[in-house]
């Protein structure tokens, strides 16, 4: 089964401990009730917290958990620039800042580094800008930049 946008059903938020995740962000904790998920490969994508304030450069800043086979990474994307509107194709391009706040992944991970990054390429597509509230594109693409800063 390939990713999918929808609301989290009540059996995986205790199958992934996502009260205590939630718990750790923003100040009482995230209100994220959706998510990309492909359960065949244990792997799911979550927003659990965005940027405030006027300016784009902080609204845009997005903190995401990304659950792959059993490990769970935070990463904090830039959404940089989106196009589309519903029928037609849309894009995004992202900018991965750090990866567990620029710990990179874990040691036992790094060889696998091209794969993660391919999943959560393939997540992001999926999630469209919005998951279960994004428009119906008529195709969607992601491009996805590795900041300088970001450790892998």
């Amino acid at each position: 089964m390939p990713f999918v946008n929808e609301f989290i059903p009540a059996e995986d938020i205790e199958k992934y401990r996502l009260k205590a995740i939630n718990a750790k962000f923003v100040v009482g904790g995230t209100n994220a009730r959706d998510w990309t998920v492909d359960r065949d490969r244990d792997i799911y994508l979550r927003n659990v917290a965005m940027g405030a304030g006027a300016e784009p450069e902080l609204r845009n800043q997005t903190t995401w958990t990304f659950y792959w086979h059993g490990e769970l990474l935070t990463l904090r994307l830039d959404l940089l620039d989106a196009t589309g509107g519903p029928g037609e194709p849309g894009w995004s391009f992202w900018k991965l800042v750090w990866l567990n706040g620029s710990n990179g992944l874990p040691k036992h991970l790094k060889e696998l580094e091209t794969q993660i990054i391919e999943d959560l390429k393939a997540a992001l597509t999926v999630y469209q800008g919005a998951g279960v509230y994004s428009a119906n594109y008529a195709t969607y693409s992601i491009t996805l930049e590795i900041g300088e800063e970001c450790v892998l």
